[in-house]
This record gives C-alpha cells, structure tokens and sequence, in this order.
C-alpha cells in the first residue's frame, strides 16, 4: 500500500477518534520533501515542560509502531520541540521518551532516531498566546522509506 494512503486512512482513524487536547482535528500533514521521505506530524502535545507521553497519546503511538512493523524499511526520525525560548534539553528528553516507547514495541533501534530541535522550528511564530506556545510544544516524525 502506499504511504500516502495508509498516512491518510492513520490520520482519520484519529479524526474520528475525538483525541483529547486537541480539540481541532489535525491528526497529521504531509509534506513531501523529496520522493522518499514524509514529514507525518501527527503531533503529540505536551502541558508545559512535560516530557512524559499522554495516555490519549499512546495509541497514537501503538499505531506507529504497527505500521513500522508491517513496512520493515521505514526509517523514523523523532523529532522533540519547545515553545518560550531555547530549552534542547526538554526537547531532546520528550523525544527521547517516544523513542524508548517504539523501541518497547519492538523496533530496532537501527531504524529509528531522535533529536530535540528546541524552539528552532516553531508552528507558531512570534508566541502571542497561550494556544501559539501550546502548538510548539511537540513531537512529530519524518518517516523515511
């Protein structure tokens, strides 16, 4: 199957899902920034400086780990964000988490990667409000194939 359509039936399965804090259904964008890599930002929202994973956000997470194991070529870059200034430690910490929970579901560490970006990539820029800060607070993925 393509990764296009699997990434869009993933993405309305979490539509319809109703996730908590996320009020706008925006499960996912992709973007693709050449013919093998997307940009699959089903994003996972934290409260303040929380690194630890939502419950409402593990399923997300199970899916994932599903569909690496059924396309045993996939690559994952997990990639953690901040909102109010630099801080790479939290962000690398909040990826790191995601990372040893996919490892947990048994994916080799070989085929996936994480990295705290800090606030270098915001969704929201300049912060104005508390929904700015909470849209940079995040961690999405770059599946390579």
């Amino acid at each position: 199957m393509h990764l296009r359509s699997i990434l869009f039936a993933f993405g309305l399965l979490f539509m319809s899902n109703g996730m908590a804090q996320n009020p706008e259904p925006l499960p996912y964008t992709i973007s693709e920034d050449d013919t093998t890599k997307f940009l699959f930002e089903y994003k996972l929202y934290y409260v303040g400086s929380n690194i630890h994973i939502d419950l409402n956000y593990q399923y997300v997470l199970e899916h994932l780990a599903e569909l690496m194991h059924i396309n045993p070529k996939w690559e994952i870059e997990i990639r953690g964000h901040v909102c109010c200034g630099p801080s790479l430690r939290i962000s690398k910490r909040r990826a790191r988490k995601v990372f040893k929970f996919l490892r947990s579901w048994g994916i080799d560490r070989s085929r996936i990667t994480y990295k705290g970006y800090s606030d270098t990539m915001p969704m929201a820029f300049p912060e104005k409000t508390e929904e700015d800060e909470h849209k940079n607070r995040r961690v999405d993925f770059v599946i390579t194939r």
